[in-house]
């Protein structure tokens, strides 16, 4: 009987394992349900900011920067390390390696969800100053991704810009987006191998000098201001 039951808890490993694969998820799932349950747990700190450019002047902090943290998986890196070699090939590659990270992070979220692991990822965007906390992670490896969006207009606007809604100036690109375009969005990615360890923090820097990935979303739309109606173009 108990060869039996030992047999069984086999096979059912197996099928597991099997569904985990077929769904691109190689994270150490089970790793992170013994962390937890054994109250292994840790935290992530973290700030984004822009290096001071001399001694004398301060750090300024980096806002709307969007922080996911996500179990490590080997699949899911080498996708996202092949679509960053691939990014200067050519205009195409370049033009679609912010969105081809985008839907690599919402596909490996959505395999996460199906694998009855939706519930390990964790996401914050940075406060005033620049600064995030992660709490409760469970130990083990993990994989933060974090993002920030700045508008480039091609066009002139009506209005003024409020003070920080947009950096300037945005950073060099190897490919610039169809003069077509009412404008485009600069979108800097982050991305940082992590291990947490129980009652332990794990510090994070996010800074202009250590970006992983700078990349184009087009707009054919400007940006709207909090009170400006959408009026499409003509």
């Amino acid at each position: 009987m108990g060869r039996l039951k030992l047999v069984l808890a086999s096979a059912a490993l197996g099928v597991a394992a099997v569904a985990l694969a077929a769904q691109g998820v190689d994270a150490p799932i089970e790793r992170y349900r013994d962390s937890a349950a054994l109250h292994e747990v840790g935290g992530v700190r973290g700030r984004a900011f822009q290096e001071r450019r001399r001694p004398s002047l301060p750090d300024m902090p980096l806002t709307a920067v969007a922080v996911s943290l996500l179990p490590r998986s080997e699949t899911w890196l080498v996708r996202l390390n092949a679509i960053k070699r691939g990014a200067r090939d050519s205009v195409d590659t370049f033009r679609d390696s912010a969105p081809s990270v985008r839907r690599a992070r919402e596909a490996y979220e959505k395999a996460l969800l199906e694998a009855g692991a939706g519930d390990l990822p964790q996401g914050a965007t940075v406060d005033g100053e620049g600064r995030f906390t992660l709490d409760g992670v469970p130990a083990g490896p993990w994989l933060l991704l974090a993002s920030r969006s700045s508008y480039v207009s091609k066009t002139p606007l009506e209005r003024p810009i409020p003070p920080g809604q947009f950096r300037q100036p945005a950073p060099p690109l190897p490919f610039l987006p169809p003069d077509k375009l009412a404008g485009y969005y600069v979108v800097t990615y982050w991305l940082r191998e992590l291990t947490v360890v129980g009652g332990g923090v794990e510090a994070v820097e996010l800074t202009d000098r250590n970006v992983w990935l700078t990349g184009v979303a087009e707009s054919i739309q400007p940006p709207r201001l909090p009170d400006q109606p959408y009026q499409p173009r003509r």
